[in-house]
């Protein structure tokens, strides 16, 4: 075969061409491919940016850790160098390792002799070691040795002096200072300090006073502090002597001293775990005590007057000099052996054995203003846009000064002086007008002029004045025209007062309202110029008003009181009456704190008493209330809440010191823990500055520690004008001549925190009452050093007697006085005036008593004894009662007995006169009719012709066991004829319970029983007091009782156990799986927990439908399951009939059950309140059960299937009560159409039903009552309206067919029929009234009603009784749609006991 060879040629240019080509399209693709990859990465970053700015972050201020560095052997030695921010580290004597503050290492040097420690010279930029030998070495900054100095004392500490450049060292015995010489290179001892020390002291820690910066070089005196062991010696480096030496100022050594120069106090810390604070004369300040161990190390912090220390406890605290108390701890892994910082350094480093700790200082706010004083109240002027106005804040202090202080520098602008003894406890600033109003502690309210510093009241308003004593107020500010506002402000400034302000041609629209609140809770309008009361409307029913802030922007103001609502007002400015209710918010808490932003009010409320402090947003437009999680509320006391509605975040804090930043949404965004408690907080810009009042400091917080990046961008792309420049109003030197000393520190005291360049040079002028106070603390002093040294004295047994003094009358008196001081109040000294106080001139008027009934309590929270309605006290019964009750006017009170025999509490004894029983026959009697009963004369009169022979305390028992006795017998009567009664009167079907009958005899009996024992057991031996509580004594014979407790004891069942405390016990019981215990304890727990609501009746619900819905639910098939589903349900039913679970329960139980177990169902629904006449309900539940797939399902299957028809169902209800409060607003009342049929005439002619003919009845609901219908709606209440909604239904399908049947017999009218049935005519409704269808005034014969007895059993009949009787009406021939109730609109339109008139105390005539 031959092969064929075939070759194509081509043009080499065109080749090149299509690689190119190719290139070209490969990059232009990969380019393509990068570029989206790049946008994809950038889009997720940004989503992750902004996911990650969102989340919940944890802020702290204070001491962070930032690194360790682990080493092999022990550090010897650290020192920090402030000027290069280093860390110098020596692991040896003969190596240095260099570190940067945020742990990296910059370089390790090694040395060729060994070094002790050493010091850096800040102003020569030098090193200073010294050695062992011992010898001071001057080293370059890159440890290069220029010179060695032999020292003949020892050195075992160094100290460089700043401000004389200077080296102290101390050792054995001796302190000396150095300087340096030959262009700072070399070192020579200028002064030796050894006279007044010994060998025996060894210094270890040396600290400086700060010398003033106005001539250093001139002669002065510096105080040196050296430590040895637990003494400190005092020096005078200038002189070279030594001034005191204080022994014995710790148990222990002494391992730290600060020096506070400005405080002018000393701090020492000792391996005793105290740390101390002295002042000049070494008189003990104070100690902070916390440390579990020895301290090892102190430090100052470089910041404010706070100390660090760390312990071998392994904790490192923080403590204030200003709250003399611990804010900050860390807890540490090894001990600390050293801590260094520096002052105005951020920068902290501490060391153990092998590891180096570096630590950086955090700085949330920073001081902006010194106010000398704690500051109470910070309230911004929120006036206008920043360039029309200067920003300020009015700041109220603990030292009776309001402050206007500008947060832009923390100048202070003008100062408001108040009385001695005062503080403003509210204020609120006025910039347009410059002026100030502040609510004084004693309930005064006063105007002040802020133009002139201090300012100058304009007017007052005494609280003497007032019915009700002011207690909250602020400004309500309604500006028309922002530019004539403006010139009226700039007219106000030039002359000095607002008063002055006049503008030819233009009138002034301008409205400023202080609204002030009162205790009683009302509020007034008062005149700006004057301050009179112009308009008064109460504000609050029950306790004063809490706080009321003002929305000028949407025309509102909004108050909060103790009783549990906020309102808001419209503010009608140019109105008389001002205040218009707008609508009210109710909640659970009072509201203590309250803030407007935009159109939401942000809300604080608490409840003490439960530890509630949580924080709720109320969109006043949109009426929806926002909530967040329980988790991010406070746990302490809410004291702050301000807004920034520009940023549309709120920030809030507490007394534990932290503070919580919100979103709009009321979702938590920022958690500051701020290390100290901020009294007031309040924004003080538009971009998110927080100022905080912090003890006697105002701080500055700015919005870029906290805010998200996205806040911080909308800031920065937002269009910002120059703000207006503020300058602080000056004092003059007569003003300042003519205060007291107090008075003039108190107004130039404060001041800003860079206004001052070194705080050394202010000159402190000690008024009087510190040098008082210097006096007393000093004679305080000497007497305990006295005392010290009698002690002293006495221990070492140099102590020598003193020759007591005679005893004189005198000193007898005085002793026998102070003796009986101590068992004795002293009594009041009563002194009568030399001149007689009534004046003879004057007319003698009849005067009121001051109290003319005794007080009565109505509020008082029974805990012990069940609320009777009790019989008033005798001496308030006046005539006219007495004789209504059929008493003499001389009747004198009854005798009712106690037993009080001593061996029996007074408690147990009260409860037998008070059984339970009472509590039901007051709920079911008349007031008057269970008092009638209650009147016991004869009955408990005592015998008083009685042996007189027998002993007292006999006689005593005997009387009061058989007056006990009769009491119980009337007792007994009671009951039985309440019993007759209700049987006699209740027309409903009764639910007999599993253990009624037991239970509504289970006290009397039992308590007849052992008044009957300890009657007869009277003559052998003395009554002893139960081991165990009556309520446990009378279940004793129980057969579940006695099979859980054989035995009664107190260790179980202690003297002091509440009912309370037993019903919690035997709700733990519930979850065991004997059935017969069960139904016992929820028969017992009914006794218990009926008709008292609280926490417990809620964990016995809970438990009750745990026990029928567990993993082994009851099964009914088994009797004794059954019993306990019977009394479990029943159980419910008493304890809490308005459960939603429980209705739920009853219907799958239903579902699941025999006929018999039904029929008690149905009973329970009945009373629940189920109206259902027609069975709608039985028949919707049947229906369910018609379903094969229903049929096999579990009892879970069952109780979700009733629980979603229920929610479905009560949310048609709550659709259908909604749509009737929407037709409330359109109008003041809601018209509702009763059909009802007339009355049947007195002739024998029939009429027929029509529905057109049916009377129209006009039922006018007021607005009022609709209000809260939804919130107080029953889960029974949603069947009853399922039931009138297929009633109507029902009655539509009827009302059809009937008129088809209608329009039949029309078609049919020419067939004749036996019977006509007339159509019914539209007549007027007839008196559906017994008694009154006669015209005369005769009584009718043969009726007669039970003759009504004068005197105690009248209780004030009227004309008429209240029977809750069915309305009978005659219809010879009724239609089918006669047999169902008239439709009603509303299910609030029940039907309601009718009225029948007694015919004796009637006259008809009056109704013609």
């Amino acid at each position: 075969m031959e092969t064929v060879q075939i070759r194509f040629e081509e043009d080499p240019d065109d080749f090149d061409q299509s690689l190119l080509d190719e290139q070209r399209e490969s990059i232009e693709h990969k380019a393509q491919r990068m570029w989206r990859l790049l946008k994809t990465v950038v889009s997720i970053s940004s989503e992750k940016i902004r996911r990650h700015d969102w989340k919940l972050l944890h802020l702290e201020h204070g001491v962070h850790h930032v690194q360790r560095v682990l080493f092999a052997k022990a550090i010897h030695y650290v020192m920090y160098n402030s000027v290069t921010e280093e860390v110098i580290c020596m692991p040896s004597k003969t190596s240095i390792s260099i570190y940067r503050c945020d742990g990296r290492k910059k370089q390790v040097i090694h040395l060729q002799e060994p070094l002790e420690g050493l010091v850096y010279a800040r102003q020569i930029d030098q090193y200073v070691a010294w050695t062992f030998c011992p010898q001071l070495k001057v080293l370059s900054k890159d440890f290069q040795t220029i010179s060695t100095n032999r020292s003949k004392q020892s050195i075992t500490c160094c100290l460089y002096n700043q401000d004389l450049n200077e080296i102290v060292t101390a050792g054995v015995g001796n302190v000396c200072t150095w300087h340096f010489y030959f262009g700072c290179r070399e070192l020579m001892c200028d002064r030796t300090i050894c006279k007044g020390l010994t060998e025996q002291d060894i210094f270890t820690e040396l600290a400086l006073e700060r010398v003033p910066l106005v001539s250093p070089a001139l002669s002065h005196t510096q105080r040196c502090y050296a430590v040895s062991r637990k003494d400190i010696a005092v020096l005078d480096l200038a002189k070279g002597i030594l001034l005191s030496f204080e022994k014995n100022l710790h148990n222990r050594k002494i391992t730290g001293i600060i020096l506070f120069e400005k405080l002018r106090c000393v701090a020492t810390a000792s391996r005793d775990g105290n740390v101390k604070i002295w002042d000049e004369n070494w008189n003990l300040q104070m100690a902070f005590v916390g440390h579990r161990g020895p301290i090892t190390a102190l430090a100052i912090y470089p910041h404010g007057p706070y100390l660090l220390s760390a312990s071998e406890d392994k904790t490192l605290r923080v403590w204030s000099l200003e709250m003399a108390d611990q804010v900050d701890e860390i807890q540490l892994t090894a001990k600390v052996n050293r801590m260094g910082s520096e002052v105005g350094e951020d920068n902290i480093f501490s060391y153990s054995d092998q590891r180096l700790d570096l630590w950086s200082i955090t700085h949330l706010y920073k001081q902006h203003t010194c106010t000398e004083h704690p500051v109470k109240v910070i309230k911004m002027s929120s006036t206008g846009p920043a360039s029309l106005y200067p920003l300020r804040a009015a700041c109220s202090c603990s030292d009776g000064t309001v402050r206007l202080v500008s947060p832009d520098t923390g100048e202070i602008i003008t100062t408001l002086l108040l009385s001695k003894g005062q503080q403003a406890v509210d204020l609120d600033y006025c910039l347009t007008r410059e002026a100030l109003l502040a609510l004084t502690s004693q309930g005064d309210l006063l105007k002040a002029n802020s133009l002139t510093n201090p300012m100058e009241v304009s007017w007052k308003v005494p609280a003497s004045t007032q019915a009700s004593p002011f207690c909250c107020f602020c400004i309500y500010k309604h500006m028309v025209d922002t530019e004539q506002t403006h010139a009226r402000w700039l007219q106000a400034i030039s002359a000095g007062s607002e008063e002055k302000i006049r503008i030819l041609g233009v009138k002034d629209n301008d409205r400023f309202l202080p609204i002030v609140a009162h205790m009683n809770g009302f509020l007034s309008v008062l005149d700006w110029m004057s301050g009179v009361t112009q308009y008064q409307v109460q504000a609050h029913d029950s306790g004063r008003v809490l706080t009321l802030v003002a929305d000028p922007e949407n025309q509102h103001l909004l108050t909060s009181g103790e009783d549990n609502t906020i309102k808001v007002w419209r503010v009608f400015p140019y109105a008389l009456e001002s205040l218009s209710l707008l609508m009210n918010l109710y909640s659970a808490h009072a509201a203590t704190h309250l803030c407007i932003m935009k159109q939401l009010c942000v809300v604080a409320l608490q409840n003490f008493s439960t530890a509630v402090h949580t924080i709720v947003l109320y969109d006043l437009r949109k009426k929806i209330r926002k909530d967040h999680h329980p988790n991010n509320d406070h746990k302490n006391e809410i004291i702050g809440l301000c807004t920034s509605p520009e940023l549309k975040i709120f920030a809030s804090n507490s007394r534990d010191g932290i503070l919580k930043i919100w979103d709009q949404d009321n979702q938590l965004l920022r958690i500051i823990h701020l290390k100290a408690v901020a009294n007031s907080i309040s924004f003080c810009n538009d971009v998110g500055n927080l100022l905080l009042g912090i003890e006697r400091n105002l701080y500055l917080m700015s919005n870029a520690e906290y805010l998200t990046q996205q806040h911080l961008l909308r800031i920065a792309c937002r269009d910002v004008s120059e703000p207006v420049t503020d300058r602080t109003i000056p004092i003059s030197a007569a003003v300042l001549d003519s205060l007291s000393a107090e008075d003039a520190q108190r107004l130039t005291g404060a001041h800003a925190f860079n206004s001052l360049k070194h705080p050394e040079e202010v000159s402190y002028e000690p008024d009087e009452a510190s040098m008082k106070k210097q006096e007393q603390l000093k004679e305080a002093y000497a007497s305990l050093a006295a005392r010290d040294e009698e002690i002293l004295l006495i221990q070492r047994g140099e102590l020598k007697r003193k020759k007591k003094p005679p005893l004189s009358k005198k000193i007898r008196e005085e002793g026998f006085r102070k003796y009986m001081q101590l068992f004795y109040a002293e009594t009041p000294r009563i002194e009568i005036p030399e001149a007689d106080a009534l004046d003879s001139s004057e007319q003698l008027m009849e005067q009121k008593p001051a109290i003319g009934r005794h007080y009565r309590c109505t509020d008082i929270v029974k805990g012990f004894f069940p609320p009777l309605v009790l019989l008033p006290p005798w001496d308030e019964l006046t005539l006219t009662e007495k004789l209504a009750r059929g008493l003499s006017p001389s009747a004198v009170p009854p005798e009712i007995p106690i037993i009080l025999d001593g061996h029996i509490p007074n408690s147990v004894i009260l409860r037998l006169l008070w059984p339970t029983e009472l509590l039901e026959i007051s709920e079911s009697e008349p007031e008057s009719k269970l008092e009638s009963k209650l009147e016991l004369d004869t009955e408990l009169k005592t015998d008083s012709q009685m042996d007189s022979t027998k002993p007292a305390e006999i006689l005593v028992s005997d009387t009061t066991m058989e007056q006990s006795l009769v009491f119980m017998d009337i007792l007994d009567e009671i009951e039985q004829e309440h019993l007759k009664g209700e049987e006699q009167s209740d027309h409903q079907v009764h639910i007999p319970s599993p253990v009624e009958e037991k239970a509504r005899t289970l006290s009397t009996a039992s308590l007849r029983k052992d008044l009957m024992q300890k009657r007869s057991l009277q003559g052998q031996k003395p009554l002893q007091s139960p081991p165990v509580p009556l309520f446990v004594q009378v279940l004793q014979g129980s057969s579940w009782f006695d099979k859980q407790y054989p035995e009664l004891n107190t260790e179980i069942f202690p003297e002091d156990l509440t009912e309370m405390e037993f019903a919690e016990m035997l709700i733990m019981l519930l979850g065991k799986e004997d059935y017969e215990l069960r139904e016992g304890i929820a028969r017992t727990l009914v006794k218990l927990l009926k008709a008292r609501p609280s926490k417990l009746t809620t964990m016995a619900h809970d438990a009750l439908i745990t026990a029928l819905n567990g993993p082994n639910p009851p099964s009914q098939k088994d009797k004794q399951q059954e019993s306990f589903i019977r009394t479990a349900l029943w159980a419910l039913k008493e304890i809490m009939p308005d459960s939603e679970q429980l209705l739920v329960e009853l219907m799958t139980q239903y579902l699941q059950s025999n006929i018999l177990l039904r029929n008690t169902i149905r009973k329970l629904f009945n009373d629940l309140g189920l109206l259902d006449p027609h069975d709608y309900f039985e028949t919707e539940l049947n229906s369910w059960l018609d379903s094969d797939t229903l049929s096999k399902s579990t009892k879970g299957d069952l109780w979700d299937l009733s629980y979603s028809w229920l929610r479905k169902w009560t949310r048609k209800f709550k659709e259908h009560i909604h749509a009737a409060m929407k037709s409330l607003k359109k109008g003041k009342t809601l018209k509702a159409s009763l059909s009802i049929p007339p009355s049947p005439s007195s002739s024998s002619q029939s009429l027929a039903v029509s529905p057109n003919n049916l009377s129209k009845t006009t039922i006018m609901i007021p607005e009022k009552l609709q209000a809260g219908i939804v919130t107080q709606l029953k889960p029974i209440e949603v069947v009853n309206y399922f039931c009138e909604l297929q009633l109507q239904e029902e009655l539509k399908e009827m009302m059809a067919a009937e008129g088809e049947m209608m329009k039949k017999q029309r078609d049919r009218s020419n067939l004749k029929n036996t019977v006509l049935f007339l159509p019914k005519e539209q007549r007027e409704r007839a008196i559906l009234r017994l008694g009154e269808t006669t015209v005369t005034e005769t009584p009718l014969e043969r009726f007669h009603l039970p003759p009504i007895a004068p005197g105690s059993l009248s209780f004030g009949l009227g004309r008429f009784i209240k029977l809750a009787v069915p309305k009978i009406n005659l219809n010879p021939f009724p239609s089918p749609i006669d047999r169902y109730p008239l439709q009603q609109v509303l299910i609030t339109l029940r039907r309601s006991p009718q009225k029948y008139f007694i015919l004796e105390r009637t006259y008809v005539s009056n109704y013609a």
